[in-house]
């Protein structure tokens, strides 16, 4: 089974601040009967350690037609925000799913006060928390006795 799926935000926005409401339209083209079809607000963690998935928010739709468009609308909560680090990231999403054949269509986007993703490499450890400093003094001043 063939399954075309996109999804689509309002002006093709990707950046989006708490709060905000996330509208846009969702469309799929199946050449055989579909079942049921879902979106997914969710986030989701990428890197070191164990994966964290968490569904926010969901819409379906029960026995569409094999062609159709659908309009959405979520109310993006406060957090958490999107962010990049040495180990790990945080990612926001959007997820359609069509049945049968469970075909998924993703579109990452941001949460952030800015709208932007918070890079944790652009500010620096501060000393005081810098746990590799704090163990070259600790080691400094013991030999040093």
């Amino acid at each position: 089974m063939s399954i075309k799926a996109a999804i689509q935000t309002e002006l093709d926005n990707t950046q989006f601040v708490p709060g905000q409401v996330l509208k846009g339209r969702v469309g799929w083209q199946s050449g055989d009967p579909v079942d049921r079809a879902e979106l997914r607000l969710f986030y989701y963690t990428k890197g070191r350690g164990t994966r964290d998935v968490e569904v926010v928010d969901r819409t379906e739709w029960q026995s569409p037609s094999p062609i159709a468009q659908q309009n959405f609308e979520f109310p993006l909560p406060e957090g958490p925000y999107s962010f990049s680090g040495k180990l790990i990231s945080l990612i926001w999403a959007l997820e359609l799913i069509v049945d049968p054949g469970e075909h998924t269509e993703r579109l990452e986007f941001t949460l952030s006060p800015s709208g932007e993703e918070i890079d944790l490499y652009r500010y620096p450890v501060p000393e005081e928390l810098d746990k590799k400093s704090m163990a070259k003094k600790w080691f400094h001043v013991e030999r040093n006795r």
